[in-house]
């Protein structure tokens, strides 16, 4: 019953997104651009479809509803579908924004909060990140900057390169900038909170909604974080990217062959960021392209990667 599921995504309009996703990465949407492809997601905003197998056209939450066993024992451990996977593409700059930890989301939204990570899989040159603050500030710094529109002078710029990552707590002020393109990990949450965007509006004239006062709560105005700062080589082929109780990410790299066991205790994805190859395991073999990505079962066992390709592997 266990075998690799191929996903098809759920994909998101925004006013900053671009076509990248439209073209060699293949996502399709009725609009003008694709800002987020949802890659691996059980969430009531958006969900992925199982495309292959016993259960395709089924939605992923229904699976895994009908086999918790497929979540294994840290997955199950959840009182939802743990993770969130998407592929974002940025034409312009992302709002300015940040995430509440659980304990406030749950308080004030009655939903879970977001840790999320960043994996760059490409970017136009000296384009970047905002992450945290160039130095601690105060709120009511932070509140004089939001007042004055110039809180952009008090953030943190990380210019980014093809292949770095980035782990964003909760509570960590952050904007993604024009001309990159990320496959992004975090908790199964959709709450963000908006400090400022630069004045732009949506396609039909109006400003976006901003949330300062909630925004102001959780922020942590002391962060800062830096690319690649607990990443750790494993092996020739594994980098481990980040690693929190939510769950822990890693850049797999196949040059022709590559064995890996899925352990029984979490379910794994692997989307696929660079070259194309191939699938084998609970005796089944799917071809994966650039920007595919496959659900594996906790119980599936050992995992053959064939080909020319890099994936991002995570799990709880």
């Amino acid at each position: 019953m266990s075998y690799p599921m191929k996903l098809s995504p759920y994909t998101v309009e925004a006013v900053w997104g671009g076509k990248r996703l439209m073209g060699k990465w293949n996502k399709h949407i009725e609009g003008d651009n694709i800002a987020e492809s949802w890659e691996l997601a059980c969430h009531e905003k958006g969900e992925s479809t199982v495309i292959n197998g016993e259960f395709g056209g089924r939605r992923l939450s229904e699976v895994v509803q009908d086999h918790r066993e497929f979540l294994g024992e840290r997955g199950a451990a959840f009182p939802f579908f743990p993770i969130l996977i998407k592929l974002i593409d940025s034409q312009s700059n992302l709002s300015v924004q940040v995430h509440p930890d659980d304990e406030y989301a749950l308080a004030k939204e009655g939903e879970y909060g977001k840790t999320e990570m960043w994996y760059v899989v490409d970017c136009a040159p000296g384009s970047g990140v905002y992450c945290g603050f160039k130095k601690p500030i105060s709120k009511q710094e932070l509140a004089d900057a939001l007042n004055n529109g110039n809180i952009v002078d008090y953030l943190n710029f990380v210019q980014a390169k093809k292949g770095d990552c980035l782990f964003i707590p909760a509570g960590t002020v952050h904007a993604i900038c024009g001309g990159m393109t990320i496959c992004e990990i975090q908790q199964n949450s959709s709450i963000t909170y908006r400090l400022y965007d630069y004045g732009r509006t949506d396609k039909n004239g109006n400003a976006r909604e901003l949330h300062i006062d909630k925004a102001l709560d959780v922020t942590d105005v002391s962060s800062s974080v830096q690319a690649n700062a607990d990443c750790k080589r494993i092996d020739d082929n594994t980098v481990l990217l980040a690693k929190c109780k939510y769950f822990t990410a890693y850049e797999l790299t196949c040059s022709d062959e590559y064995a890996f066991a899925v352990d029984g205790g979490s379910f794994a994805s692997l989307t696929v960021v660079e070259g194309h190859g191939a699938v084998m395991a609970g005796g089944s073999c799917i071809t994966m392209d650039l920007g595919d990505t496959v659900f594996l079962p906790a119980d599936i066992g050992e995992v053959k990667l064939y080909g020319e390709m890099k994936a991002i592997k995570a799990q709880v």
